[in-house]
């Protein structure tokens, strides 16, 4: 057959987007990309029919299926947590409890008084009622939300500093998540970094000599994703508080902040944001999505003078959140108020206790086939607290060990990640594993089905 004919007879964009094969990927990802796909995947195949002749056109439907499934793992979506980090960054960190995305449906899908305050009939400010409660749980006079934790830690900066000289301890210049460093924070902000101590010993005398009057601020940055151990030691933040005078504010950013104070809770554990207020410092500083369990954002709390600077700033138009982020703080810092913490889904893997997983470990098993189960073990393991929560801490957890003659762990790992419902674990030496922990109850049906089609495959 003539080339020019074999290109006459490829199947035309539109007629592909038309057909029954792809109809659910339109659906699925958008007819403009799956358009795109089925250009890209065109112009593949009339390069194969230069080199190879004629193909079915069957070969180029199954090239696009296979694309399209590959992208539509692309889109957010629900995973299990198989790793054992509790505030898993990569995973959204801290779950969402049902509820609050229950009231978020019923009471956001229309209109909202997100600027309009009701009682008087007149536009107010954002966020009102959410901040209050964060500053009646905390302890102190007023309270601000921004965006996430790195723009609370800017605002703040830009605030107070812009010009002027910062403190920091050596030890205590962390990278965030992302790549985000704190001196290029500062940098950014139009504040100069001005180091103090070394990396493992900063005492309170390296604070005091390095004041000036170009110093605004003395920053104490939580370290957040590592510990220093050793021959080490630094000031008390009330230490530190002794050293504030008129024009030089003490701020901590705490990374992750804690509102729980019960002793149930392991040990060590993290200060609650009250104690760490009542050590002195004029502001403290958290994030919203990890020990909080609520969404993304940056909590400012402190004094009520300093707060209202930063709401005046004009960066809060740029960094403030919607009213999605707004009302599920909101549900979320309702609960703690009605002393319900432990209901929050954070909070009931922390505390649960390595029984109670082994539990949930008999209820999978008991939902496999003998052929799946023969395939599993149950294990211990340990779980950390990850997103920047307690770094050297971990929990005694239960798992499974899962293993499949003729197939590796890394077989496994991308057998139960690109399911229907992505699945993610750990390979511990040359193991697959899952740590159930971090897996919820209504997830164990589809970890089930995973196993039961992986069980399938091998040479056993």
């Amino acid at each position: 057959m003539a080339a020019n004919e074999l290109f006459r007879n490829i199947p035309q964009v539109e007629k592909l987007l038309a057909s029954e094969e792809l109809a659910p990927y339109a659906a699925l990802l958008g007819r403009a990309v799956l358009a795109s796909i089925v250009r890209q995947e065109i112009e593949k195949y009339r390069d194969s029919l230069k080199k190879s002749g004629p193909l079915n056109d069957a070969q180029l439907i199954d090239s696009i299926k296979k694309r399209c499934e590959v992208k539509s793992r692309e889109r957010l979506q629900r995973v299990i947590n198989g790793t054992g980090v509790i505030i898993h960054t990569n995973f959204g960190r801290a779950p969402l409890p049902k509820g609050a995305l229950n009231s978020l449906a019923s009471e956001l899908s229309g209109y909202c008084n997100l600027e309009f305050f009701i009682p008087i009939k007149q536009r107010g400010k954002r966020g009102g009622f959410a901040e209050e409660l964060l500053a009646e749980l905390t302890g102190t006079r007023d309270a601000l939300i921004v965006n996430n934790n790195a723009a609370a830690v800017f605002l703040i900066l830009s605030e107070f500093a812009r010009g002027k000289e910062v403190l920091i301890s050596r030890g205590e210049l962390v990278q965030i998540g992302g790549g985000f460093r704190i001196p290029d924070i500062l940098r950014q902000s139009g504040a100069y970094l001005k180091e103090v101590g070394t990396t493992n010993i900063t005492t309170l005398d390296d604070y005091r000599n390095a004041i000036t009057d170009d110093t605004a601020m003395i920053l104490s940055v939580h370290k957040s994703n590592f510990a220093v151990k050793g021959f080490t030691a630094e000031p008390a933040l009330k230490e530190l508080a002794s050293l504030k005078k008129e024009g030089l504010l003490l701020v901590r950013d705490l990374g992750s902040g804690n509102l729980v104070t019960d002793q149930k809770l392991p040990r060590p554990f993290e200060p609650a944001i009250s104690w760490e207020l009542a050590q002195g410092p004029d502001l403290v500083c958290f994030s919203g999505d990890k020990l909080l369990g609520a969404s993304q954002a940056g909590i400012i709390v402190g004094g009520k003078e300093e707060i209202a600077r930063l709401r005046k700033n004009p960066l809060m138009r740029v960094l403030r959140v919607d009213k999605l982020c707004y009302h599920i703080i909101q549900e979320v810092l309702l609960i703690y108020a009605r002393g319900q913490w432990e209901e929050l889904p954070l909070w009931r893997m922390i505390q649960a206790s390595p029984k109670e997983i082994a539990r949930r470990a008999s209820k999978l098993t008991k939902l496999l086939t003998p052929k799946a189960r023969s395939r599993v073990s149950v294990i211990e393991m340990k779980s950390t607290f990850g997103g920047g929560a307690m770094p050297a801490e971990e929990l005694e957890s239960r798992g499974i060990a899962i293993a499949v003659p003729g197939l590796s762990a890394v077989d496994i790992y991308d057998h139960f990640i690109n399911g229907p419902v992505p699945v993610a674990g750990i390979i511990a030496g040359d193991t697959f594993c899952l740590d159930l922990r971090t897996v919820f109850d209504r997830d164990l049906p589809d970890i089930a089905s995973a196993l039961e089609r992986l069980s399938e495959r091998g040479s056993g």
